[in-house]
């Protein structure tokens, strides 16, 4: 027997298994955790034998470890490896990494830092041993740990000596005994020190203090226990708090009542609370002297405000310490239980130590709250479960694990003892008092272990885990939102880079919305989607760091119902709100009963808790005493705002009658010399220009004159917002402007819109609908466009003549979006207390002058509140200023946009050196594009221009106080004090080379962009920017200001460039084809589907998306989009990489998984998905938002459609998929069954119609519709409305949309005939002996019928169709039994064919059944075609009562084409020999059914089946190559090959082995040789034998059959890449195919027969082997090897011994 092989029976085996475990050599040395201990850090290498015993059959070799320490800790062990076989290497893993049932040694060595004890893993057992011992020898030679002796005698002995005199303090003065305590700490420190040198210097410090302890002398031992005043920070000093101010409390009334016992305050008005009042023990009462000492006669009177009234309490005794300074003291008569103790300090000043007396108790029960949440700072803690003794809490002191404490304070942090709260600098006030933060910011991030109380009944401990999230300065926002809104915003700010969002809100079920973060180039985008229509309430949205880290920050939103229950009854005398239509009075008193807050005319009152105002009644009456209308006089108004959780806010207006209608009031359009007349401004009414031009070549240095442009830039645009401005054309005409519409178009006064672009000189252009144009010369802005204004009613209609009026309820409009500026829409409503109102007097020549304004408090706009302004002010430094022509300039930033919007005016007041701004030196107003401007990113820029509206007063410079005033129209005046200074006034420096440079690069920068990159609009206005920089380039010595402000007016242009985005989007088939199907308004419809696997599989739904998982229906078309910025993405679902989506899908029986994995999930996903594109697509649709907020796609724009020749096309108006189907051959190889996104077929006349995946577009050429006639197809309903019109035009041209472009086929022309509902065919059913039957026609009219049908010859007259063979020479009773189909054309081809079926029936039956050989036969009388003619036309075949349909989808073939039984069908194929049948045959046209029994036979033993010429037949064929023969020949050859090898496998008998040969043979003869030319190599066999190569498992099969079979896969491989010849190729591809077959299973046994081929002994009987059955194969080696093994005496086995 050789080496490593073993004869084993199972009791040998079972025997040796049990033994091996003992066998392997054992550790002898084992290391513990002391030994590792002492090895230094450092990674060390140890070697070991695995040496096999007697019974173990491999080779002796060396196994080495690496063992890291650290700390005295082994790390890791790794590096494991042995110099022996390769066959060593799994018994090592398992010994070192274990298995399921067993640790693996190393991980048991690192649990239990060492080697003791170790287990080792079975069936490694001398691996295990191995591994312990290299690991032993490494800690064996590692470099061991120094051992280091200190001596602590000396020291041990002072600590003694010290600690035995601890009863002692009181014999020694305080500062000597504090030194020796101090020493003493130090020392007991020392004792673990690692070197001597410590050691003995603290040995010597402590003996030191020892001796310097200074005896008291017998005067000054007299020591006392007092109650103190004691500060927070004294107070805390010795438990290690750093800082702990006194509280300051704007309240002043909580400091100084019972809220507060324990503390002290120092200020009688209450506005402190300074420290702790404490019992403390003075060892020298002499150190109290300096100190207020209060006696039993002292008494101090407090009297405090609740809402219970006044009251006045008297402190007296040590009580009056309450209100008392610090350190005052009250001397106790006897020693208290608990106290501090207070040590005088060098200077005097008292130190006090720890407390004493008091135990301290550990509060196990208590239980904690933490809150990051409050509204008394920025974190809140309350503890339950205090001891009901404590009365009184003198202090509370936090510590963290870090080491770090905090003393908290009263009333500010201690609240009725169980609740604290503490600010770190966010929170900075409460209730109106400031909180002292400094001392506690440093807690963020630190971990609360423990929470210390110092109380009246003791000190108490309570342990915490706390971790204190840090704060930081971040907002959260929802806009308040409509319960029927699908998704809402969420505007967040601040947060740090690394905290990780997690959205939460409170009050609504999780699973009734989701938080989408979307992150772009432009930033993060956040939304809520609503899955579920929530309730109507006031919400709250959480984003929580999912790390903890960082604390939560929340907001409210309102969902509010559309639906207010009240309205305003518009009744100036009762106003009311009374109960609206649709409202029920539950609803309406509910709303009344819950109001939240009333704004009125800008000022906001609480309708509940405290200080509430009840501004509207429990009747819905406006309370018209209240303080917010106590003024009111006739014409006044008050806008009402209602606010109520769960509704809309509602806004009305209050006007007081005014019964007389002296007055009207109304908007005025006016000069700017009309508007400052009486403003009392210099220059006043004057209207003088100035010839002398500014520094940009403008003549804005008048009075207060008209402003002139010559360029159309920014001023035509910002100016539409509050002025009147004339547009000058260059053929003399003018033209007023209006507003701006969102998408950049003029609006004239008249209601002509204008498109505005430029040419080619850079002048403006504006374009009408209607196509007339002008080009601007220059343009004026005159003044302002709305100044409300009061009016004698009577004076009114000369007023219109004269001015633009808008009258109340009139419209206002103006204004160009740009980012916080935005336009707007206002109803008119000026009344006698709008802001700003002017009155207007008629003078005796028919003109009219202008009051003063005066201040209102009301808008003067319908409903809507007076708002007020939220800005920064930013005063200019000097070498900023001038770049306009103005010598001051105030910026104001923030949130701009609303005053920016509705600025008007702009007056200057200059108060010289008039520090108290009350004395005005001169007051200026100033012009529109002259002095006022605002940028769209910049804010506000206010400048005062040196010019004839603008002189200072002599001997000034414009240093000094000034005031600016902003008024708005809808605002309150927004004033704003300021100084100037000298480094504020304009220096007119000519720009530096560097700064001009700069301007250059900018200009250079801008120049280089790329157009196509961004959008149109962002793209104006960049080039708006570009060109007044170049222009600016251009001049003289421009000025430092101009250019630097130019570089950031550039620099924010370029930065406020839109990238275009593109995306890769799903879009409903009616949105996609509403641009493409040109004169066919009818929408696409989804296709919905019964099926619903077809329309999950990409194969044949490809370039379509479905919603829904369950795939009833495919919703649209995915395409690429280019997104306009005024879409926003973020309300729609973004596709990422990461996302995956599982699709199963049941097709023809067989069930498939497909993972489909980022932009591929848009597949199955909500309409308007969409997934990013990092490139720009050859085609895609622009998106773009309507009014409505609603998605609008244009047409397909890009490259241009290619177009293909040659397609040929054939319509049928009879198929199976609709009512017309379009064949179409030669399409483009690029167009395939899985890439086609749409379809659209156009008809002469312009119509185009779209068409969807499934019920239109199947596998990419062929397309089917319906128009009414075919409702259903496979189930499926169809959708006909948009295919209607089809019917009578002509198909001209198709167009395909596809993933790899754009295709257009002009086809020949094809007329889709008509369909008529009024057709009706019906053919009665006949025997063939009948020559004829009935037919029943209805055409519509017009049908001119010519009728025909296949197989026969008919004619047709009245209602009788006679029919013959369709071959003359034969009789009618020569025709055929079965389905024949009438086909009706149209002669005029108007209408399409009518087509019905009839079935012509005999009574004979042809067929007769052939017992023993088991088939059909002709029955007596009838040849052979009968027999066919029959056989050909069987639908069903009934087994045992059971119908098998014998075609069509789901048939089971019971009776071959030849008549014979398929033995092995269904129903047979588990019946034993005996079994009987009944079978009954239906077959079309025969009535008399054909009925017989069908026995299954007992089956005798094969008989031997020579297959050795088929073989040689099939080797010969494999040599034979492709190319060598005509396609033709070469498929009929390939069919009779892969019947022979069907035969060959089967060996089913003699007879079929024989035929299949004989047929194979003729097949060869009747190849035809192929003309020589060039072919393609055809790789898709040497394809498909790589790929079943590759799903082999080498564990399978023999080694050297397996090595054989990858020896050809290798040349397989080779071959395939190199496609040298087919020869090549085929070659590679026959080797490969026989290797695998010579494949040789482990374990199996084959004997060569004597004829060559390899076989096993044949089973008799229906279980004989066939290829395919593993179970058989199986049986058949189990039978070979028993053979075998009786002769041979048993079989012999190599196994491997385990190691």
């Amino acid at each position: 027997m050789g080496k490593g092989t073993i004869k084993t029976k199972a009791m040998t085996m079972a025997v040796a298994m049990s033994m091996v475990a003992g066998l392997c050599p054992s550790t002898v040395f084992a290391a513990n955790s002391e030994d590792v201990a002492k090895v230094q850090d450092g990674t060390y290498t140890g070697t070991a034998k695995c040496t096999p015993n007697e019974d173990q059959d491999f080779d002796e070799y060396d196994l080495s470890v690496d063992v890291t320490i650290e700390n005295g800790v082994i790390q890791s062990i790794g590096n494991i490896s042995g110099n022996g076989a390769e066959d060593n290497v799994p018994y090592i893993t398992k010994a070192a990494n274990g298995t399921k049932s067993k640790t693996g040694v190393v991980k048991q060595i690192i649990d239990t830092n060492g080697t003791d004890s170790i287990d080792t893993v079975s069936m490694a057992t001398c691996s295990s041993n191995a591994i312990v011992d290299a690991v032993n020898n490494a800690l064996e030679n590692a470099t061991k740990k120094e051992e280091i002796t200190v001596d602590t005698t000396a020291l041990s002995n002072a600590i003694a000596s010290a600690e035995a005199r601890k009863d002692k303090e009181a014999d020694y003065t305080a500062e000597s005994w504090s030194n020796m305590q101090e020493k003493l700490t130090a020392a007991k420190n020392a004792l673990t020190a690692k070197d001597q040198a410590t050691v003995d210097a603290a040995a010597k410090a402590l003996t030191d203090a020892m001796d310097a302890l200074e005896s008291k002398t017998p005067e000054v031992q007299k020591e006392v226990y007092v109650l103190m005043n004691i500060p927070y920070a004294d107070f805390y000093k010795a438990d290690g708090v750093t800082g702990a101010d006194a509280v300051s409390s704007a309240t002043k009334q909580k400091t100084r009542g019972t809220l507060v016992a324990g503390s002290y305050h120092v200020n009688s008005d209450g506005s402190d609370i300074t420290g702790v009042t404490f019992p403390v023990k003075i060892s020298d009462a002499s150190s109290l002297e300096k100190y207020t000492q209060i006696t039993d006669e002292s008494k101090v009177d407090i009297t405090t405000q609740s809402k219970a009234g006044e009251t006045t309490t008297t402190y007296t005794g040590k009580d009056a310490l309450f209100e008392s300074a610090s350190y005052s003291y009250y001397v106790l008569s006897e020693a208290p239980s608990y106290y501090k103790e207070a040590t005088v300090n060098s200077d005097g000043s008292l130190s006090f130590g720890e407390i004493k007396g008091a135990k301290v108790q550990t509060l196990s029960d208590a239980t904690t709250k933490f809150s990051t949440s409050s509204r008394y700072g920025d974190y809140q803690l309350n503890i339950s479960g205090l001891p009901s003794e404590i009365k009184t809490v003198y202090g509370v002191v936090i510590s963290t694990e870090e080491g770090s404490k905090y003393g908290l304070r009263h009333l500010e942090n201690i609240w009725k003892n169980g609740k604290l709260a503490w600010s770190t600098g966010f929170v900075t006030q409460s209730k109106g008092n400031n909180l002292d933060y400094k001392d506690y910011a440093a807690m963020m991030g630190q971990t609360i272990n423990m929470v210390t109380y110092y109380t009246d009944a003791g000190i108490y401990e309570i342990p915490m885990d706390q971790k204190v999230a840090k704060k930081f300065d971040g907002s959260v926002s929802v806009g308040d939102t409509s319960v029927n809104a699908k998704s809402a915003a969420i505007t967040v700010s601040g947060l740090p880079e690394d905290f990780d969002e997690e959205y939460e809100i409170k009050g609504l079920d999780k699973d009734a919305y989701t938080v989408d973060i979307v992150k772009t180039e432009k930033g993060t985008a956040r939304t809520i989607t609503f899955t579920k229509t929530p309730e109507k309430g006031r919400y709250t949205l959480t984003v929580s760091d999912k790390s903890g880290v960082y604390a939560p920050i929340s907001t409210t939103f309102n969902l509010y119902t559309e639906a207010i229950p009240a309205k305003y009854n518009e009744d100036g005398k009762e106003p009311a709100l009374e109960k609206a239509e649709d409202a029920n009075t539950d609803e309406y008193q509910a709303y009344l009963k819950n109001i939240q807050s009333v704004t009125v005319n800008g000022k906001t009152y609480a309708a509940s808790e405290k200080g509430a105002v009840k501004l509207i009644k429990e009747d819905g009456k406006l309370d018209l005493k209240q303080d917010a209308f106590k003024e009111a006089k006739a014409g006044d108004a008050y806008t009402v705002t209602v606010t109520e959780n769960g509704y809309k806010e509602y806004t009305f207006t209050y006007k007081v009658p005014d019964e007389n209608g002296e007055y009207s009031y109304v908007y005025v359009g006016m000069s700017w010399s009309e508007y400052w007349a009486n403003e009392n401004v210099y220059a006043a009414g004057s209207t003088e220009s100035s010839k002398v031009k500014d520094s940009r070549n403008e003549y804005d240095k008048g009075a207060f004159d008209t402003v002139t442009r010559a360029t159309a830039n920014h001023g035509l645009h910002r100016g539409s917002f509050q002025c009147n401005t004339i547009i000058k054309d260059t053929n003399g005409g003018t033209h007023n402007l209006s507003y701006w519409t969102k998408d950049g178009e003029a609006v004239m006064t008249d209601g002509t819109v204008y498109t505005k672009t430029s040419n080619a000189d850079k002048q403006a252009v504006f374009t009408a609908q209607d196509g007339s144009s002008f080009i601007l010369k220059d343009y004026k802005v005159i003044g302002l466009k709305y100044v409300p204004v009061k009016i004698r009613t009577a004076d009114l209609n000369s007023l219109k003549v004269k001015y633009t009026v808008v009258e109340n309820g009139g419209e206002l409009i103006g204004g160009y979006g740009e980012n916080q500026l935005k336009s707007y829409e206002s109803i008119a409503d000026v009344t006698a207390n709008t802001n700003g109102l002017k009155t207007a007097e008629k003078q005796e020549d028919g003109s009219f002058t202008f009051s003063a304004r005066t201040t209102g408090s009301y808008s003067g706009l319908k409903d809507t509140q007076l708002a007020t302004a939220d800005v920064t002010p930013d005063v200019k430094a000097g070498d900023k200023v001038g770049s306009y022509g103005e010598f001051i300039r105030v910026d104001f930033n923030g949130n701009y946009g609303g005053l920016g919007s509705a600025m008007q005016a702009v007056e200057w007041t200059y108060y010289g050196n008039d520090d108290t701004y009350t004395n005005p030196v001169r007051v200026f107003g100033t012009k529109f594009a002259s002095d006022n401007w605002m940028h769209k990113s910049m804010g506000i820029q206010l400048g005062l221009t040196d010019s004839l509206r603008c002189q200072l007063p002599e001997n000034t410079n414009g240093t000094g106080y000034w005031k600016i005033t902003i008024y708005g129209l809808g605002y309150a005046d927004y004033s704003y004090n300021f100084e100037v200074g000298t480094e504020n006034i304009a220096t007119l420096k000519t720009a530096s080379a560097e700064e001009i440079a700069a301007l250059k690069d900018k200009i250079d920068e801008a120049r280089a962009l790329n157009q196509s990159e961004y959008t149109t609009d962002s793209w104006k206005k960049m080039q708006d920017e570009l060109e007044e920089s170049e222009d600016l380039l251009k001049s003289e010595n421009p000025l430092k200001s101009e250019v630097n402000e130019q570089v950031k007016h550039l620099t924010d242009a370029i930065d406020s460039l839109v990238k275009v985005q593109y995306v890769l989007m799903n879009i409903p088939y009616a949105e996609f084809y509403k641009a493409e199907t040109t004169g066919n308004d009818i929408v696409v419809d989804a296709f919905t589907s019964a099926t619903k696997n077809k329309t999950r599989t990409k194969g044949l739904a490809g370039g379509s998306y479905h919603e829904k998982a369950d795939g009833s229906s495919i919703d649209g078309i995915t395409y690429a989009v280019k997104v306009d910025p005024s879409v926003d993405l973020s309300k729609y679902k973004e596709v990422k990489d990461g996302d995956s989506v599982e699709i199963t899908v049941t097709n023809r029986g067989q069930t498939t998984t497909t993972t489909l994995t980022g932009k591929d999930t848009l597949f199955e996903n909500a309409s308007y998905a969409y997934y990013p594109l990092t490139e720009a697509p050859a085609n895609y649709k622009e998106i773009s938002a309507d009014a409505d907020g609603n998605l609008v796609f244009s047409e397909v724009k890009g490259q241009e459609a290619t177009k293909v020749e040659g397609v040929t096309a054939e319509l049928s108006t009879e198929t199976s998929y609709g009512d017309y189907e379009l064949d179409l051959d030669g399409l483009p190889e690029e167009i395939t069954s899985d890439n086609v996104n749409a379809v659209v077929v156009k008809t002469t006349d312009g119509t185009a119609y779209g068409m969807r995946h499934l019920e239109n577009i199947w596998r990419g050429n062929e397309i089917a519709w319906s128009t009414g006639f075919t409702s259903e197809v496979h189930g499926c309903p169809t959708s006909s409305e948009h295919y209607k019109s089809m019917m009578g035009k002509t198909i001209d041209s198709i167009e395909y949309y596809t993933t790899n472009g754009v295709y257009t086929m002009d086809i020949a022309d094809i007329y889709v005939p008509v369909k008529s509902e009024t057709t009706k065919s019906e053919v009665a059913d006949a025997d063939i002996t009948a020559g004829k039957t009935t037919i029943n026609v209805q055409l519509p009219d017009g049908f001119d019928p010519e009728y025909s049908v296949d197989g026969l010859d008919v004619s047709v007259e009245g209602n009788v169709l006679t029919f013959k063979a369709a071959t003359e020479s034969r009789a009618a009773a020569s025709v055929k039994p079965g389905k024949y189909t009438l086909t009706i054309k149209d002669k005029k081809n108007k209408y399409a064919d009518v087509v019905t079926t009839f079935t012509l029936t005999t009574k004979d039956m042809p067929a007769a059944y052939d017992e023993e050989n088991k088939k059909l036969v002709e029955a007596e009388g009838f040849d052979i075609d009968a027999l066919k003619a029959y056989l050909g036309n069987i639908t069903s075949v009934n087994v045992n009562g059971k119908d098998y349909a014998a075609s069509g989808r789901g048939s089971v073939v019971i009776i071959n084409k030849d008549g014979t039984i398929k033995t092995d069908a269904d129903p047979f194929k588990d019946a034993v020999a005996g079994t009987e049948f009944q079978i009954t045959v239906a077959s079309t046209g025969y009535t008399t059914p054909l009925t017989f029994i069908y026995k299954i036979a007992e089956t005798p033993a094969p008989a031997e089946v020579d297959t050795t010429a088929l073989e040689a037949a099939i080797a010969e064929a494999d040599n034979l190559k492709e190319a060598d023969y005509t396609a033709e020949s070469w498929s009929v050859y390939q069919a009779a090959l892969q019947s022979a090898r069907t035969a060959l496998e089967a060996k089913e008998s003699q007879d079929a082995v024989d035929q299949a040969l004989a047929a194979l043979n003729a097949a060869k003869d009747a190849l035809v040789k192929a003309e020589e030319e060039p072919v393609a190599i055809n790789t898709a066999s040497l394809e498909k034998a790589i790929a079943d190569a590759k799903t082999l498992k080498e564990a399978d099969y023999t080694a050297d059959s397996w090595k054989a079979l990858q020896s050809a896969l290798s040349d397989a491989r080779k071959a395939l890449e190199a496609k040298e010849s087919q020869e090549a190729v085929d070659n590679a591809t026959n080797s490969l195919n026989k290797a695998i077959k010579a494949l040789v299973k482990k374990g199996s046994s084959s004997v060569k027969k004597t004829d060559g081929t390899t076989n096993g002994s044949k089973k008799s009987g229906s279980d004989s082997v066939k290829t395919g059955d593993p179970a058989s194969v199986l049986g058949w080696l189990g039978l070979a090897v028993s053979s075998l093994g009786a002769g041979m005496g048993g079989f012999a086995w190599k196994r491997r011994k385990r190691k």
